[in-house]
């Protein structure tokens, strides 16, 4: 079922303070309480943490337009975000329900993602690494890919946290493209 809201009218809700709601809220995630998940997402890898595999099946579900293979991959209170957006939304989303629409409109979108040979690092249980993203309203604009630099937190097998920022050049590209029609 493809939800007819999009990523805009979806994230709307967090609007701009989406990103001040984030980091005023971490701060009081990442506490004292060595019990809480996200503790344990930024300081304690457990022994079911393989960020380079779980990078490797998403990267395979997105490309096979899995959405439901994506979604298996998240933490039910996962963090996913996306600067800029490339749709103008606010990149932000919390829960697989608003991963649900980011991703249903990125598939209809035909979006693709390449990791760039050599830059997968990996370090306990985070990963950095740089993807090339495809996408078919891109291409329209004459965009043959933008390039973004990615980070991921994987906690008992599933991504906790999942940071996409595209390069400077990249949102170059994209808005000289955009001004252009």
């Amino acid at each position: 079922v493809v939800s007819a809201v999009s990523r805009r009218a979806a994230l709307l809700g967090l609007g701009g303070a989406g990103l001040a709601a984030l980091a005023v809220g971490l701060p009081s995630r990442v506490s004292a309480h060595g019990d809480h998940q996200m503790t344990t997402a930024q300081f304690a890898p457990t022994s079911d943490d393989d960020p380079e595999s779980v990078v490797e099946a998403y990267i395979a579900a997105a490309n096979a337009g899995d959405l439901e293979e994506i979604l298996a991959l998240y933490d039910d209170d996962a963090f996913h975000i996306h600067l800029p957006s490339a749709d103008g939304s606010a990149g932000v989303c919390v829960g697989k329900e608003q991963f649900r629409m980011w991703y249903e409109q990125s598939l209809a979108h035909g979006e693709r993602v390449e990791l760039e040979d050599g830059t997968l690092a990996v370090d306990g249980n985070q990963a950095s690494f740089v993807v090339r993203l495809t996408s078919e309203p891109w291409s329209k604009l004459g965009v043959e890919a933008l390039e973004a630099h990615s980070e991921v937190v994987v906690v008992d097998g599933r991504i906790m946290t999942h940071v996409v920022l595209l390069t400077p050049e990249s949102v170059r590209t994209l808005q000289a493209a955009r001004d252009a029609t």
